[in-house]
């Protein structure tokens, strides 16, 4: 199966989603690919056959395809690899889908969180330079929208080139998380 850039998730995908174990393991799957249930539960710290479930159900849901076997330590292992490189929600398309696409995206945000807690976790001298947050409004023309949208482009460029070199184990693992939404006229 030919990889395609970005997948507009359709109302399957997003309900598949909306379990922060499949979100981690399609992060996971996105570094590692290809790779096997047995690897994603090593690389999440979790029980093979809870992970194979969700690989099972990302499956099912045409976001992840079998791209490969190889010899397993008891049987052949099925490697896996997903079918895109980003994936996309379509906001807009309908009152069910923006329903969806809405737990999903708040899947991903409640994930954020937990990721944000286990970093200052690690204690202050690891944060020190080593993070940043924000949240702004702003009023913005069209144009200046495009531009934002084309600059966060390229911060997700950046991000998934580094993901996919190969690093040395001392290299820590960083999340970024980002929405762009339109508020309307007024601030909230």
């Amino acid at each position: 199966m030919a990889k395609t850039r970005t997948l507009v998730l359709n109302r399957r995908q997003t309900g598949a989603l909306i379990s922060p174990a499949r979100l981690e393991i399609m992060e996971a799957l996105d570094a590692l690919a290809p790779a096997s249930a047995r690897d994603l539960a090593a690389r999440l710290g979790r029980p093979p056959g809870a992970v194979y479930h969700h690989v099972r159900r990302l499956e099912q849901a045409g976001l992840i395809a079998e791209v490969d076997t190889r010899r397993g330590p008891r049987r052949p292992e099925t490697l896996y690899a997903p079918v895109a490189d980003r994936l996309a929600v379509a906001a807009g398309a309908s009152r069910g889908g923006d329903r969806q696409a809405l737990q999903t995206l708040s899947a991903v945000l409640r994930q954020a969180g937990r990721d944000v807690e286990a970093g200052f976790a690690r204690g202050p001298a690891l944060l020190r330079g080593r993070f940043y947050g924000a949240q702004l409004s702003s009023a913005l023309t069209l144009r200046e929208v495009k531009r934002v949208i084309r600059l966060l482009e390229e911060i997700e460029a950046t991000l998934r080139h580094a993901t996919r070199a190969p690093r040395g184990r001392a290299d820590d693992i960083y999340r970024w998380t980002t929405v762009f939404v339109p508020l309307g006229r007024k601030r909230p």
